[in-house]
């Protein structure tokens, strides 16, 4: 929650989409999915630009996860909180 909070205080252009997956990677593994859809939808807020690219990753990040589950649970949870069409046909 804390790493949420800074990287939602920094400036837009600081808080750049890499350092927005790693945090929202590192929440799925700890299955903290209610935060990390928080944190997702204020960058959809705030930074909505970069909102495909951290999903894209995300999706990426599937094919080299070392426990796939979580992340394709948080996937999946991002696709019904948002109805994204970046996932469809993927989860």
């Amino acid at each position: 929650m804390a790493a949420s909070k800074l990287l939602c205080s920094l400036n837009h252009d600081i808080g750049c989409a890499e350092s927005h997956i790693i945090l929202l990677k590192s929440l799925s593994d700890a299955q903290e999915i209610p935060i990390a859809i928080e944190h997702l939808k204020w960058v959809q807020e705030k930074t909505p630009l970069i909102l495909k690219d951290i999903c894209t990753a995300l999706l990426d990040s599937l094919s080299s996860a070392t426990r796939p589950k979580p992340m394709l649970q948080f996937l999946q949870r991002i696709q019904n909180v948002f109805d994204f069409p970046y996932f469809e046909g993927y989860v």
